[in-house]
Order: structure tokens, then C-alpha cells, then sequence
């Protein structure tokens, strides 16, 4: 039986001056400048889970018997357990139909505002702001939220976490693209790889973009 082949992740790489920032903030600065129409916003984990934990917020903090027993849970006591998403699929799956009937994107705002403050497992307060969510709204497919929330439900103590670094948006075309920095001698590991790879397998516009460092010379010969 032949070896089904991992699908091929997209890679690029971009040669910048030596800063004294972090990677991820030069990069960030470049795509910005590059393509001003565009918004670049540095998010790692948070916007995706914040999607999904104001999506699912009535599967995840269903009452199901063992999940709270006291008044100080941030989030249900089997999160992490491997029956945690069967027991609520019925839930999961009224949920995501809000999804498929475009009813998400009020839904998702309307809770970002009514449950402010209150402590979850998913959800970054203060990480994003009503406009970002707004932009990732407009610009990600609810289609696509589907595939990355299903994925972080196959396993959430692996899948809620190694998403990209940067998102970038093109609110006038509604589109985006997500984007994994690495520096010089980092690369993606194991968890991140699998997500690209699956990324990959179901089309959506996720990049890795490897920084090298131009040596002072080239940099030298650039400006004069």
C-alpha cells in the first residue's frame, strides 16, 4: 500500500535588517508597510480560541454532572478529558450550525460584550478588541472557523495551541492569511507542523516565514 504524503505546507523567506526587536514585530512591520490596504495584528492563540470560546460558550460551560462542582471553575473540570467534546457533541453541533447560517458573527459579538470579564478557557480579555474580532468576522470564511475548531476539539490540550503568529486581513476583499514567524535556526514543531499540514489538506491561507538576518555589509551596500 503506498505512503499517503503529508501535504506540502508554504514557506517563504524574507531577509530583513538587523533590529533589535522581537522577530515576529519586524516582520509584522514589514508586511504592514509592504501592503498598507492590509491590517497585520500579532495574535498567536488568542484569536482563534477567543472565536471558538465565544462560539462554544454554551458547550463549554455546559452543566453536565462532575463538570463544576464549585463556584471558582474558570472552565469545566474535564476539559482536557478524552470523552470532554462527546459528551457535549449534541451541544458543539448547535453550535457550529450557527456557522453554516451565517448567524455566528452577531452571535460572537454580542457574547464578547455580554460575558466581558468572565474567566474562561478560551478567551484572551484584553488580547483583542471589538474591531479585531469584527475584522476576523469579515475577512475568515465561517467554513474555515469550522475546520480550526474541529481540529482544536480532536485534542485540546495540543490542538488549542501552536496556531500563527500574525493574521493579516484584507477587509476590503474580505480575505486573510495567517502567518508562523521563525528566526534564524528556529522551525515548527511537532504540533504546529500537523496543524499546517492539515491546514494545507483543506486549502486555507496559512504561511511559514522564515526571517534571516542581512548582514551588515548587505545592508551597508543597500543604502549607499
Amino acid at each position: 500500500m503506498p505512503t499517503r504524503r503529508a501535504p506540502r505546507i508554504g514557506i517563504d523567506t524574507l531577509t530583513l535588517p538587523v533590529q533589535a526587536t522581537r522577530v515576529e514585530l519586524a516582520a509584522l512591520a514589514h508586511l504592514q508597510m509592504q501592503e498598507p490596504e492590509s491590517r497585520v495584528y500579532w495574535v498567536e492563540n488568542a484569536l482563534l480560541n477567543s472565536l471558538f470560546g465565544l462560539l462554544c460558550w454554551e458547550a463549554i460551560f455546559a452543566p453536565l454532572p462532575g463538570a463544576f462542582f464549585h463556584p471558582y471553575h474558570h472552565g469545566p473540570a474535564d476539559l482536557l478529558a478524552a470523552d470532554f467534546h462527546e459528551r457535549r457533541a449534541a451541544v458543539f453541533e448547535r453550535c457550529f450550525a450557527q456557522l453554516r447560517s451565517g448567524a455566528h458573527e452577531q452571535l460572537i459579538l454580542r457574547r464578547f460584550e455580554a460575558k466581558q470579564g468572565i474567566q474562561s478557557p478560551f478567551v484572551y480579555w484584553g488580547a483583542l478588541d471589538r474591531d479585531t474580532l469584527e475584522q476576523a468576522l469579515r475577512c475568515i470564511p465561517a467554513a474555515h472557523l469550522e475546520i480550526f475548531f474541529r481540529w482544536m476539539l480532536k485534542d485540546l490540550g495540543v490542538h488549542g495551541a501552536g496556531f500563527p503568529d500574525l493574521v493579516q486581513f484584507w477587509p476590503a476583499q474580505r480575505r486573510y492569511r495567517m502567518i508562523e514567524i521563525k528566526g534564524p535556526g528556529d522551525r515548527l514543531q511537532e504540533n504546529q507542523r500537523r496543524l499546517f499540514e492539515h491546514g494545507a489538506a483543506h486549502g486555507l491561507p496559512m504561511r511559514v516565514l522564515n526571517i534571516r538576518w542581512a548582514s551588515p555589509a548587505a545592508v551597508d551596500s543597500v543604502r549607499s
